[in-house]
């Protein structure tokens, strides 16, 4: 492996994982703590009361959104000799997906400004389902962005197929449950089921090929 591929596969495994870390941070714990979709009330209540942390949740999606850019490119160039145009593609897919991303997050901003502007609960939460409808319109195309890095990781040589199909498998779950929750309206309970079970291939698909990727710029640079 030439030193620019090694230093390419370094930055795309890193940022992988540092996103893994902010999204788990910011939607995991933030949101997830403060935010009851079933209670506009409580929810009100939780960001009032914790408005500061809420606010460091909107600076780990600012830094999702950066890294989403920057790992975009740094993919394209780990693997483009596979097959430049679907790998330039690919790449522009994320960078897409990462502008309806950040049009998402608008949305929590608006929702803590209603917070301090002492608007109705109801808003609030209406403002913070905005941002869930368009960040999960946006997992339809990271879905096919998945699609193409696994497609791209299957063909090269120097990729172990194994990480290609588990791309291809998230990236189906990922498209294909975030369709159905726009023409499937009526079927809520059974595509979170669904999610549920998928989550695992669709969170270890990124996670299993970013610490390969550490790995084996590790072992080549001692080979070196």
């Amino acid at each position: 492996m030439k030193s620019s591929k090694r230093k390419l596969a370094l930055f795309s495994g890193l940022g992988l994982i540092a996103m893994a870390l902010a999204a788990g941070f910011a939607y995991g714990y933030v949101y997830g703590g403060l935010i009851d979709p079933n209670s506009p009330e409580e929810t009100y209540r939780n960001l009032k009361s914790s408005g500061t942390l809420f606010r460091y949740g909107m600076v780990a999606w600012g830094v999702i959104v950066l890294l989403d850019l920057l790992v975009a490119g740094s993919l394209h160039g780990f693997l483009k000799e596979v097959h430049p145009r679907l790998s330039a593609l690919t790449a522009l897919i994320r960078v897409l997906y990462a502008f309806i991303l950040l049009a998402a997050v608008v949305h929590l901003v608006e929702g803590i400004a209603l917070v301090e502007a002492a608007a109705p609960a109801t808003e609030v939460l209406m403002a913070l389902q905005r941002f869930e409808t368009i960040w999960s319109q946006g997992l339809i195309l990271f879905g096919f962005h998945l699609l193409g890095l696994g497609f791209l990781s299957v063909k090269a040589r120097f990729v172990p197929s194994f990480f290609g199909w588990l791309l291809l498998v998230a990236g189906c779950c990922y498209t294909g449950i975030h369709l159905a929750k726009i023409v499937l309206p009526g079927y809520t309970e059974q595509i979170a089921l669904i999610e549920m079970i998928a989550s695992l291939p669709m969170a270890l698909a990124e996670i299993g090929f970013a610490f390969w990727l550490l790995f084996r710029y590790r072992i080549k640079n001692r080979n070196d």
